[in-house]
Formats: structure tokens, sequence, C-alpha cells
């Protein structure tokens, strides 16, 4: 029993932790786009050090989503931010891996399977950011479904919020 409450703790822990590490790097990276100087831009982690170090979290913390779900996030970020960049179609495809990963853990908790669903969600916009004219009418029903998922399975689920009113943003700009 105490064990069970243990391994709750810790999952609870690792998540916060995961969050806060995002958060951080959020942060460090709206810093260093404000102040170009060689100081803040050498203080902050590349992204493949903040990949790699979210790849170790995962190899520490096999049954944990947390470091796939910030994966997945990280290299979809990249994706939405840089669509035309050489890297993002292997960054989808590392994306995808990353999704493919925590479904097969089948996650049975509802704030799992809504980030699940969030990061399924983000990964449809990615791949309509990449290629708008091919992908738009392709997969933009399958993104409005994810977002929607993911809030109907956990309503708090900020991430999965703020992404959904961008999507719908940039699907309106687009008309």
């Amino acid at each position: 029993m105490t064990f069970q409450i243990f391994s709750q703790i810790s999952k609870q822990i690792a998540k916060c932790l995961m969050a806060f590490i995002f958060m951080v790097s959020c942060a460090q990276s709206l810093f260093a786009q404000q102040n170009p100087s060689n100081t803040a831009q050498q203080a902050q982690p590349s992204f493949e050090q903040q990949i790699a170090g979210l790849k170790r979290l995962e190899i520490m913390q096999p049954d944990s989503i947390g470091p796939k779900y910030q994966q997945g996030m990280l290299l979809l970020s990249y994706v939405a931010m840089h669509p035309q960049d050489s890297k993002s179609t292997t960054y989808l495809e590392e994306a995808q891996r990353v999704i493919g990963k925590i479904e097969a853990r089948a996650p049975k908790k509802d704030s799992e399977r809504s980030d699940l669903a969030t990061l399924q969600g983000f990964y449809y916009t990615a791949l309509i950011v990449t290629n708008p004219q091919q992908n738009g009418p392709r997969y933009y029903r399958d993104a409005l479904d994810k977002f929607s998922k993911a809030l109907q399975l956990n309503p708090k689920n900020e991430t999965a919020r703020s992404l959904q009113a961008k999507f719908m943003e940039g699907m309106n700009a687009a008309k």
C-alpha cells in the first residue's frame, strides 16, 4: 500500500517536474529571442540538448508518459515554428514515433488520454502547417476532433485549449 502511494506521488512529482522543465525552456527561449546577446544564447540549451534530456528522463521513467509527451510537444513546436526547415520532416516522423510509444502504453487515466489526444491534434496541426494547401483539407477535421476529445477527457487541459484556439485562429485567417 505504501509503495502504491509512493508510486502515485512520484508520478505526480515527475509530471510536475516535466511541466516545470518545459515552462523554463519556453521562458528561456522567449528571453533569448528578446535578448539576442551571446551570453543569453550560450545559457540556453540547444534544441538537440533539450530532446536528449527528455530522452534521458524517458529512460529513467519508462512507465511515465510525461517525458514522451514533452518530447512530442517540443518536436511539434519546432515544426510549427519552422515548417519549411529541412529538419521538420524528420521531427514530424520522430513525433509520430513518440505518439506511437504513448499509444502503446494505452493510458487509462483521463488526464493522460487527454494529453495523448492533445499531442495527436498538435501533430495534425503541424502536418497542416508544413503544407497547408495539401494537408489542410485532409487533416483539419482530425485536428479539431483530437482537441475536442482532449478537452472532453480533461476540461482543465490548458495546452489543448490553447492549441485549439490557435488552430481555429489560423484556420479563420486562412479563409
